[in-house]
């Protein structure tokens, strides 16, 4: 004991202090609002002081700062400008107006934060949508983190509306120990803050990097130390750029590690979405086969067949088509035909008789040979990165299969209260979240080939709807994974036949119908449907009061109800497989 008391390389390995790492995010707000504001943020990404930071757009110094982001990697998302007024050169006039609208209600207090303007409802989405189009317009692709100007995008009009993109990162209210807000405070930023995180990825706190007490820094950044915590900071004020230039953080007796871009540790285990490259086996490129079933829809399967044939491959993977036509007058062949002549991609095109989806679906899978299967339906179509942002998720994640989000497409035609409703609206849900099996489907979706072997039959025939989500129930069982990607978009048409009201009625029916035979169709979700129907009955005209598009809302409601307490007497309302009109 005493030799080692005097042992030099003990001495020294006593003396060293191991700090704790506190893993923080931390935000320059402004990139792009004027020149000084743009030039002191990229002087802290130089210096490492900052991870990330939020642009604004049609703003003087905006396409200046889109160029510089490029040229040095600054990972910038979208800072939401509904408050102040637009300087840069080219603001089209049309847009100028809507923007100065939500200028001046935004301005006169905190109403507009808390509680929504129907009459300005059409000014927002208008501005908000331009605002994302025009990020992308200069940056190249979608923003990946978005904040607001004055922490507008949590205002009422954009929460309510869902104005921003599923599945993206949103910067959520700030963060307040009990005493510092009132409890009422508290807990309606608490309330908002579940909402934003039931569509959006969120931190689990918040903070302005002023003030820039030591004490108070310490608290923040002990939390970092287990939890995604972002720090906001505005480099244009000169106390923050100096305390950012001088490693204000570092000093503070913890290891810092101040994140590079906008990452949550979730993200930790793969690169960060923005860096990220695909890896490919270098001895085998894998092979996508895209499954398509199809019932008389000859003009959608032709616009599918054009985007599939324009998908971007990023050289990682090669892919072919499978075309199952469930009508036995092949009246798909044409189209498809058409498509072997002038896809660059194989074709491949065969006849399920036996009417039924997952007839459809099981002829489709038999007549599929790769390493994964993508299934899309036919009256949809993908964006161009589609297929690569499948792949990608699969491969970061390290699962056997990816389900991206679906998106509606109405004309401008569409009847006004079928805009208003949610009928068409699907969650969208944030990229690496596992699925569960009462919210899967194969509309869109990636799977590892693997995980269908052994099955001739793999989507049960007895289910003439639903028999995705039973299929992808006895996998996750099973043991297979499933995420979502909400970058993986297709989109789906709704043309006029889908606008009636009887489309919506006879549908759930339908779905209603089928839910009787599924696995969960236990006592307590019959009693749940005895106790709906007569309740939504008696609720049915205060919701016509209401409008349209809650009276059909709860009207479809009810018909799935009803379709499965009739099923379960033997009573069919129809007969139909299918309802495409």
């Amino acid at each position: 004991m005493e030799a080692n008391a005097h042992n030099p390389a003990h001495t020294t390995m006593a003396a060293v202090i191991v700090k704790p790492c506190a893993q923080v995010i931390v935000n320059a707000d402004d990139w792009g609002l004027r020149r000084v504001a743009t030039d002191r943020i990229l002087d802290c990404v130089r210096a490492g002081s900052i991870s990330s930071a939020s642009a604004m757009v049609f703003m003087e110094d905006s396409e200046r700062a889109a160029s510089l982001a490029h040229a040095h990697s600054v990972d910038a998302g979208l800072h939401l400008n509904l408050t102040e007024p637009f300087s840069g050169a080219q603001v089209p006039a049309t847009l100028h107006a809507h923007h100065q609208k939500l200028v001046a209600f935004l301005r006169r207090g905190r109403r507009g934060m808390l509680l929504p303007n129907s009459l300005l409802a059409p000014s927002f989405e208008y501005v908000v949508n331009a605002q994302l189009a025009e990020f992308e317009r200069l940056y190249g692709r979608r923003p990946r983190h978005i904040d607001g100007h004055h922490h507008i995008h949590l205002c009422a009009n954009v929460r309510g509306q869902k104005l921003l993109p599923a599945g993206s990162t949103v910067r959520r209210n700030f963060s307040f120990a009990r005493g510092e807000k009132s409890w009422l405070n508290r807990k309606v930023r608490a309330l908002q803050d579940r909402q934003l995180g039931q569509r959006h990825r969120i931190t689990d706190y918040f903070f302005d990097l002023a003030p820039t007490a030591d004490e108070r820094l310490r608290r923040i950044l002990q939390l970092a130390l287990h939890a995604d915590v972002e720090i906001e900071c505005h480099p244009e004020r000169d106390a923050e750029y100096q305390f950012l230039m001088s490693d204000g953080l570092g000093r503070l007796g913890f290891q810092v590690d101040v994140t590079r871009g906008y990452r949550l540790r979730s993200e930790d285990a793969m690169p960060a979405q923005a860096f990220v490259e695909l890896k490919v086996d270098q001895e085998k490129t894998p092979h996508i086969a895209v499954c398509i079933c199809t019932y008389k829809r000859p003009r959608e399967l032709e616009r599918l067949l054009r985007a599939i044939d324009r998908q971007n491959t990023k050289n990682a993977f090669t892919f072919s088509v499978v075309v199952a036509d469930n009508d036995q007058a092949r009246s798909a062949e044409t189209v498809v035909k058409q498509a072997q002549r002038t896809m660059h991609v194989p074709v491949k095109y065969c006849v399920e008789p036996q009417q039924g989806i997952a007839a459809a679906r099981n002829r489709v899978m038999a007549n599929a040979d790769g390493d994964y299967f993508a299934l899309i339906d036919d009256d949809e179509f993908p964006e161009q990165d589609w297929l690569v942002r499948l792949l990608e998720t699969c491969a970061q994640y390290q699962v056997d299969g990816v389900l991206g989000p679906v998106k509606r497409y109405l004309d401008d035609d569409a009847p006004r209260w079928l805009k208003r409703s949610t009928l068409y609206d699907r969650a969208v849900h944030p990229t690496g979240l596992p699925v569960a099996w009462r919210g899967a489907r194969t509309g869109n979706a990636l799977v590892k080939a693997n995980v269908f072997a052994g099955e001739e039959a793999p989507f049960r025939i007895e289910l003439a709807a639903g028999e995705d989500q039973d299929f992808f129930r006895r996998k996750i069982e099973d043991g297979s994974k499933f995420v979502w990607s909400s970058d993986a978009v297709v989109w789906e048409e709704l043309p006029p036949a889908r606008w009636k009201r009887m489309y919506f009625v006879r549908k759930a029916l339908l779905h209603g119908s089928h839910a009787a035979l599924r696995a969960d169709c236990n006592a307590k979700s019959v009693v749940k449907s005895l106790v709906a129907v007569p309740f939504y009955t008696l609720a049915l005209p205060i919701a016509l009061a209401a409008g349209q598009h809650r009276f059909m809302t709860l009207l479809v409601k009810l018909c799935d109800h009803a379709g499965k307490l009739l099923s379960l007497v033997k009573i069919r309302p129809f007969h139909d497989e299918y309802v495409s009109e």
